[in-house]
């Protein structure tokens, strides 16, 4: 049940992510596909699965990814996206493992 819960998780953290960051792009005006965020927030989540200092490097990824996969900037329009849309995802996680677990 736990492996279950363990992967809607970690899919709803990267759909919430990637919708997120669109929306922000189009707020911002920048550039870049839905399938080109999806990815970055896919691998992001990945490195989120790392102990100990997962979620800094999910962080980094994904700034990384998001400046080089689209128009923005890495300052100041790329870390406002990946903050908004790095804690919208966390948040999305931990809410759906406090109502399953």
């Amino acid at each position: 049940m736990e492996i279950g819960i363990s992967i809607i998780a970690f899919l709803v953290q990267v759909l919430v992510s990637a919708v997120s960051l669109w929306f922000a792009m189009k707020l911002t005006k920048e550039e870049g596909g839905f399938p080109a965020l999806l990815g970055a927030a896919s691998i992001a989540a990945l490195f989120d699965i790392v102990p100990y200092v997962g979620g800094l490097l999910s962080f980094i990824v994904l700034l990384v990814l998001i400046s080089r996969w689209t128009t923005a900037e890495i300052w100041p329009d790329a870390a406002l996206m990946v903050v908004v849309a790095w804690g919208l995802g966390t948040l999305a996680t931990v809410g759906l493992r406090m109502v399953f677990v």
